[in-house]
Formats: structure tokens, sequence, C-alpha cells
């Protein structure tokens, strides 16, 4: 059964430098697309406005009003690369009262009792905040959004009422200012998500070519701190620069050192591949439980492991749910059977690996699960409400002992 404690939840220092590398770039290529995306839905709006310039009852707040939401643009694009990944708050709270104040010059540069004229500049600071989507935490953009969302509803429903067949064009010129942010917004989740779960997998992966009792990635990243400390202070002793005897301060620290690497030996010679695939991982740590007492893991081949650690994968990373909004969740025992070695084999033992799904719909399961949990043996699968069980049976190579 696995405990987690400090080490087994703590992310390592690797995979989350990783992660902001690679959401860097991605937000990179990102920025592209939502420039040239925003750049193309306010020279829409500007070409809207000037086609409807003769209607303007006070052209004077209406180009005023533009002329505010381009010039933050121009000044976002020259400045972007100057600035952190993270827009300043500060900037961006300054650049919200900016659109702010072209919003309310556009509505009072559009109103008018005899003709109806759309929002033009007021809708152009929903594409502006699609740039912004990239480099500021998603709950200020869909905020942003949809107070403008809410201004435009109420001004448009307001000067509808003399004129109902303008809500269809209304509801146009909402949808261009709200819809652009929003759906950034999920993209850039959406991009998150999948550059943290494949890099997770990838660290999971890493385990399959593993010695069947090693330490793992956080415990190798200790034993590499430990191992710096130990050679610091035998460097300091063999040069004299540290006395001895030695003082109380420094017996306690490589007593420290001592206990420390002991204490990491230990597990490495009781904790299999699988326990650190699980208990390191970010997707697995909190959804799996593991129960090897033997160790059995340990005597899976590679192709084994690849399969067992696939079929784990796709059951808990599948972002579909049940049908009764139940969270996913998954145990994973391993026993031996009755059935022990043989003249043919004998350093093997056939063992059982009982994988019990919660949260997962019959219909739910990736048919490459199946195809990865053929590659560790027979299997007999099972089906109780939301409760999934697949009992897989194969063999273990018993030789396989703590290094």
């Amino acid at each position: 059964m696995t405990h987690p404690d400090e080490q087994t939840l703590a992310r390592p220092l690797q995979r989350v430098a990783a992660t902001d590398e690679r959401e860097a770039l991605g937000r990179a290529r990102l920025e592209l697309g939502f420039n040239v995306a925003a750049l193309a839905l306010i020279a829409f709006l500007f070409a809207l406005q000037l086609l409807n310039l003769r209607y303007m009852p006070f052209i004077g707040l209406t180009l005023g009003a533009w002329a505010l939401v381009i010039g933050t643009l121009a000044v976002a694009l020259v400045l972007r690369f100057r600035l952190p990944d993270l827009l300043p708050t500060w900037l961006f709270a300054g650049a919200l009262g900016v659109w702010a104040l072209a919003v309310v010059l556009d509505v009072a540069g559009t109103r008018s009792a005899d003709v109806w004229t759309p929002l033009t500049a007021a809708a152009a600071v929903g594409p502006a905040l699609l740039l912004c989507a990239p480099v500021r935490p998603p709950r200020d953009i869909v905020a942003a959004a949809a107070v403008l969302g809410a201004v435009l509803a109420v001004v448009f429903g307001i000067r509808a009422i003399p004129a109902p067949q303008m809500l269809g064009p209304s509801f146009a010129i909402i949808a261009i200012a709200v819809a652009p942010p929003l759906i950034g917004v999920q993209i850039v989740r959406s991009l998150r998500t999948l550059v943290q779960l494949e890099l997770d997998l990838v660290q999971v992966q890493s385990t399959v070519s593993a010695p069947g009792y090693a330490a793992g990635m956080m415990a190798s990243e200790e034993l590499a701190r430990l191992d710096l400390a130990a050679e610091r202070l035998l460097d300091g002793v063999a040069t004299g620069r540290t006395p001895l005897p030695l003082d109380q301060a420094t017996a306690d620290a490589a007593a420290a050192i001592a206990t420390e690497l002991r204490l990491h030996l230990i597990q490495g010679r009781t904790e299999t591949w699988l326990y650190h695939a699980v208990t390191e991982s970010a997707v697995l740590g909190p959804s799996v439980t593991l129960s090897d007492p033997e160790g059995l893991a340990a005597g899976l081949d590679r192709d084994q492991r690849d399969g067992l650690l696939t079929a784990v994968w796709l059951l808990i990373s599948d972002p579909v749910r049940s049908g009764t909004g139940q969270a996913r969740s998954l145990m994973l025992d391993i026993e031996r059977r009755e059935g022990g070695p043989t003249a043919l084999t004998p350093s093997s033992s056939t063992m059982a690996i009982v994988i019990t799904t919660t949260g997962v719909p019959r219909n739910g399961v990736d048919p490459a699960a199946w195809q990865a949990i053929r590659k560790v043996g027979r299997y007999a699968e099972s089906y109780s409400g939301s409760t999934l069980r697949i009992e897989v049976t194969t063999v273990s190579d018993t030789s396989v002992e703590p290094t």
C-alpha cells in the first residue's frame, strides 16, 4: 500500500522546469495565432465602422474610442517582447481602464433615437482581451469578457426596444466581442493540461526500463544532494579545512547525512519500479492505490511493464466521466497465485494483477487499454455498477532480488 509523504507528493524540480519551458514555447505559438485572429476581428469591426460612418451622430466620440483601442494594441505589440511571460497586474489593470473608457465613448458616440448603430469600438475590446489570454490568469479574462458582454447586452437591449428586428445583428456583435477571449482561455487551459499530461507520461514511462528495485527520480535527486554534502565534508577533513575531532555541529550534520543515506538504501531495496511510477506521477499518484507487498512487480519484463502502465494511464487520464459524475479512481493489487515454479520455469511465479476502477462507464474504456493489458497476460473483466474489475494472470520472474 502506498503511503504519501513529503517526497511522494512533491513534484520533481526537473518536471516543473520542463513544464514551464514547454508551456512557454506553447504560449509563444499561441500568441502568434491569437494576434492574427484578434487583428483580423478588429479589422472587420473597423471596416464595419467605416461602412456606418455617415450614420454616427457623434463621430468624434466614436473615433476617440477607436483611437484608444488601436493605441493600446499598438503599445501592446511593441512592448510584448520586453515584458515578462506573465503580464503585470498593474499594466493589465491600466489596459482595462483604457478599454472601459473606450466602451463609454463608443456608447455615447452611437446613441441615437432614429438610427441603430453598432458598437464597433466597444466590441473590439473583446478581441483585444484575446491578446491577453496567454499572459493572464483565466479568471481575469473571463471576468472582463463577462462584464463586457453584460454591458453590450444591456445597451443593445435598450436600443432594440423601438426596433426589435435589430436584435439579430446585436447578438452577432456581442458574440464577436465575447467569444474570442473565452475560446482563447479554453485553448490555453487545454494546452497547459496537454503539456502536463505529456511530461508526466514521459516520466512514468521512464520507469519501464529501470531496475526492478531502484531509487525513484525524487530519491535520486535527494541521493545526489546527500552525496555532494558528504563529499564536501570528507574533502574538508582530507584537506585540513575541517579540524579533527569534529565539533558538535559538524558531527551532527555528518550523522544526519549517514542516517538519510541508510534510509534511502533501505527504500531502494523495498520499493519497486511500479511504486515509483505511481507515487511520483502527478496524474497517477492522487488516483491510484497500489498494493504489492511481495514486490512481484519487479519481476515483470519490459513489455509487461509497458502494457501495465499504459493500461493504468489510459484508465485514469481519460477525461470521460461516468453518468453519475463520479471521479475516476483505481486500485492495483498484485498477489501471488498457486501454481509455483515448474521444471521448465524454476524461477517463475504465477501472479494475479487485479485492476479495480470506479467512475468508468462500460463504453468509456479506450480500446488501446485492452491491447495494452494483453501484453501483460490473460485477463478477464467484469462490471458492477460504475466499477470495472480486470483480473490479469501472468508470470513474474522471482529471481529478481532487491539490489
